[in-house]
């Protein structure tokens, strides 16, 4: 059965205008190749994650064991970490950051807890540039506030957090 349906093709595509069987190649060839790029970018985003899987689970780690300690304890819940985690991205993605709402994010945080909360909400996201030129940045909250702010603006970040008693910094 496979094989007459097979003989079907191969006759009726036998039996085309020699344009259309062009275009039914240079269509062939284009889907291949978007396959194969879409492959090919997908394993090189894995190889990419990979540092930072590794950090996000020393994140989840120290923020289990911050939790253990009711002193020092989250004082946010986890659905304001990922409302600010969303906020910090919201910052960042796209053309130009919005340095100041980005930097108002920090004075929510209480403690190393709801630093690493928001962090771990955060997990490893695309920071999209659009635009043709610069490529699109992946990877953990702090990874990414790095490449997006400048100098001055990540030392008012660290200074904010060092002043509630944080031990973490970007």
């Amino acid at each position: 059965m496979a094989q007459g349906s097979y003989q079907k093709v191969k006759e009726v595509y036998g039996n085309l205008d020699p344009r259309i069987r062009l275009l039914v190649q240079i269509t062939g060839l284009v889907v291949g190749i978007y396959v194969v790029l879409k492959v090919i970018k997908k394993s090189k985003q894995v190889t990419q994650d990979k540092p930072f899987t590794n950090e996000a689970q020393a994140t989840a780690k120290d923020l289990e064991t911050l939790n253990k300690n009711p002193y020092t304890r989250q004082k946010i819940s986890d659905s304001q970490a990922l409302a600010y985690a969303n906020k910090i991205w919201t910052c960042m993605e796209g053309k130009g950051t919005y340095e100041n709402e980005l930097i108002g994010v920090f004075y929510h945080l209480f403690n190393t807890a709801d630093f690493l909360a928001v962090e771990k909400a955060y997990g490893i996201r695309t920071i999209h540039s659009k635009t043709y030129f610069v490529d699109d940045f992946r990877g953990n909250m702090t990874a990414g506030i790095v490449s997006e702010l400048d100098v001055e603006e990540i030392k008012k970040i660290n200074t904010i957090l060092a002043k509630k008693g944080i031990k973490r910094s970007v």
